[in-house]
């Protein structure tokens, strides 16, 4: 694998870890003595984020292996 190769293959990784910031964002995590306020609104945005994000992140990953 070539250089430019191996630096490409660590974009999936680097998608994956801001999606799984995406979903930390719904824990309001940081802020004491608040308990999150967990809306089905932003359970289905998550979801939503979630769902097409692994969609990019597998096509990426996939246009990657064929270069």
């Amino acid at each position: 694998m070539t250089t430019e190769g191996s630096i490409m293959g660590i974009v999936p990784g680097l998608q994956a870890t801001a999606l799984v910031g995406e979903n930390l964002k719904l824990l309001n995590i940081g802020k004491k003595g608040k308990s999150p306020k967990i809306t089905s609104k932003k359970i289905i945005k998550v979801g939503v984020t979630n769902i097409v994000g692994v969609g990019l992140i597998k096509a990426t990953a996939g246009m990657i292996n064929t270069l």
